[in-house]
């Protein structure tokens, strides 16, 4: 009869927790680059319905329009997904010509800033972005 020390079982675990863990971490970016592909293909009324509330309420109170018609007016690019990162609730998924964040909420992934463009080391400059 073969007995397994309490180091193998440890180890065992650890291994399976990290192939789950794994596992999660491929879903939720596969998740976010759905998300941010669909976003940059929708009309504006769909765009809103993925946005998270609080950048609704920005794009609103900034625009001093709904939403849907705040959105029309970008401009936005179309790309496909070059990259992404998932980092606990929230991830950034780097498409041809855009740069897209998004936080994890109780309805699923949405976005929280977008048609964001890099300026080095200072923060991203978005056309559509929360608090």
């Amino acid at each position: 009869m073969h007995r397994r020390s309490s180091v193998q079982v440890q180890a065992a675990v650890v291994v399976a927790a990290a192939l789950v863990l794994c596992g999660c971490a491929d879903l939720e970016q596969q998740q976010v680059e759905q998300v941010a592909s669909a976003f940059a293909a929708a009309d504006p009324s769909a765009r809103c319905q993925m946005l998270a509330p609080a950048t609704v309420a920005t794009e609103e109170a900034q625009s001093g329009r709904p939403c849907a018609q705040a959105t029309a007016q970008l401009e936005l690019p179309r790309g496909a997904v070059q990259s992404s990162t998932v980092w606990g609730d929230q991830a950034q998924v780097h498409l041809v010509g855009d740069t897209v964040f998004l936080t994890k909420t109780g309805s699923g992934w949405k976005v929280t800033a977008a048609g964001c463009r890099s300026r080095g080391d200072a923060p991203y400059a978005c056309r559509v972005e929360g608090p």
